[in-house]
């Protein structure tokens, strides 16, 4: 099962090789600090990623401070399968013993930057030979010509309320991962205090 799941993440990191037709890795976008998000939230989501038809799930808790990002992976059981945090300019990654290949951590903090960042701050961070570009729901980036990646949401996506759904796919993978959003925890309220705010379904 863990294999399994985390099977398609892992294919990522091949770069040098072309297994199951799978491209080289392209150069690691961007990877900007926690705090240029300006947000203060935790979001609890089901992830699904779908690669050469096959679909693994499981669960996301995803939390962004100004200092700090973490991401952590469980299967649909409950257990723990990896715990990414990225600070003071490092990104640094626990996984279970259970999982066989290294997970692409730094990969995967741009990837949640990507979908979840103000359009400022990434415009800002991505120069040549990176072009960012967002038109309506959908961001795309490119390395000179060639689409790396496609991040497409719904229309009230960035008020990041529970419910919401957004789909990364990356062609030069082969790789779609859909995230959608089950509980959104307003960090910055204080704790106990009747203005926390915290929505799911």
């Amino acid at each position: 099962m863990i294999r399994g799941v985390l099977l398609a993440l892992a294919i990522i990191t091949l770069a040098g090789c072309n297994m199951l037709g799978v491209r080289p890795l392209p150069p690691v976008p961007p990877l900007l600090e926690p705090g240029s998000g300006d947000m203060a939230v935790q979001m609890n989501q089901r992830m699904t990623l779908t690669l050469e038809d096959r679909r693994h799930h499981m669960m996301v808790v995803v939390s962004f401070t100004p200092e700090q990002t973490r991401m952590t992976g469980f299967t649909l059981t409950g257990q723990r399968l990896l715990d990414i945090v990225h600070e003071d300019g490092k990104v640094s990654i626990w996984q279970s013993e259970q999982v066989d290949r290294d997970i692409p951590a730094r990969w995967l903090m741009t990837q949640l930057q990507l979908a979840y960042w103000p359009k400022a701050a990434l415009q800002e961070a991505y120069g040549l030979p990176w072009v960012f570009v967002q038109e309506g729901t959908q961001r795309a980036l490119y390395l000179e010509d060639e689409l790396l990646v496609m991040v497409s949401c719904a229309p009230d996506f960035h008020a990041l309320k529970a419910g919401s759904k957004l789909i990364i796919n990356q062609p030069r993978m082969g790789l779609v991962m859909t995230v959608e959003t089950l509980k959104v925890k307003d960090l910055a309220a204080p704790s106990g205090s009747g203005n926390r705010q915290e929505t799911g379904q």
